[in-house]
């Protein structure tokens, strides 16, 4: 039989009020009727920006492949921890070359990418007057001491539901400026 956490709670609050009045006890006769969740009489908020931003994430579930240079880019997506952060993961050939995070604090989607570059920049996604877009500027880096070549924002376009563009902007490395462009098609 599997429990719910409110049939767990009735469970324990049964078990420890038998202990307390020395009454017999049985699971059985614990179990509590299942009342469904009340609503709330307050009036639902919208979402934050942040947080139909990390819908816009979150619907890119699955894996995604663009041609570049060196081979075949394969991003794949997928939300975890209970649907309140997306994992997005980045494969060339066949091996993982980095990880990012997304996430909201206070309303705002953050970003934490693990390079491939050796450092660890975060990124805070700012408003576009377009929906299609969705920039994420640098907010700060670790290693950036040691390995001073960084992604230091990004740009998304969603073209379709199985379309996607992003333009990474790399700063600190041999020229001042250099952007890496992937266009993107869902498998």
């Amino acid at each position: 039989m599997r429990l719910t956490a409110g049939s767990r709670r009735a469970l324990v609050t049964a078990a420890f009020a038998a202990l307390c009045l020395d009454v017999p006890w049985s699971p059985a006769r614990a179990e509590a009727p299942h009342h469904p969740p009340e609503e709330s009489t307050a009036a639902t908020s919208p979402p934050s920006i942040g947080e139909s931003l990390l819908q816009r994430v979150r619907a890119l579930t699955g894996t995604w492949e663009a041609q570049t240079p060196e081979g075949i880019m394969t991003d794949i997506f997928k939300p975890f921890a209970f649907d309140t952060a997306v994992l997005g993961e980045e494969w060339m050939n066949g091996q993982q070359i980095t990880s990012s995070v997304f996430y909201i604090v206070n309303g705002e989607l953050r970003v934490d990418h693990y390079c491939d570059l050796r450092n660890q920049p975060r990124y805070t996604a700012v408003p576009s007057p377009d929906p299609e877009i969705l920039d994420l500027e640098f907010r700060d880096a670790t290693n950036l001491d040691t390995h001073a070549a960084h992604f230091h924002s990004t740009r998304w376009r969603f073209v379709d539901a199985t379309h996607l563009v992003q333009d990474w902007y790399i700063l600190g490395g041999k020229q001042p400026v250099s952007v890496v462009h992937m266009e993107f098609t869902k498998r």
